[in-house]
């Protein structure tokens, strides 16, 4: 049996592992180990997704915005 690995660095893949609020932690582990971030500095981690899904991998469009409401600008 051959098992096929995707790819993360697409972007429908990339969003089906952190785009999901039960992966929020994978999501806060990528983030502290890519931003160097301080564990303190956030406490959770909300995911609201402004688009809707695609039906498959070809549907193309998908974003994901991560912010910290307790950062001030």
């Amino acid at each position: 049996m051959s098992i096929q690995i995707l790819s993360p660095r697409s972007d429908y893949i990339f969003k089906l592992i952190f785009g999901n609020q039960a992966n929020a932690d994978i999501l806060a582990a990528f983030l502290r180990s890519v931003l160097d971030l301080p564990e303190d500095e956030y406490d959770t981690l909300t995911i609201v997704d402004p688009h809707p899904n695609r039906e498959g991998a070809d549907g193309k469009l998908s974003i994901l915005d991560v912010k910290n409401p307790h950062k001030e600008r």
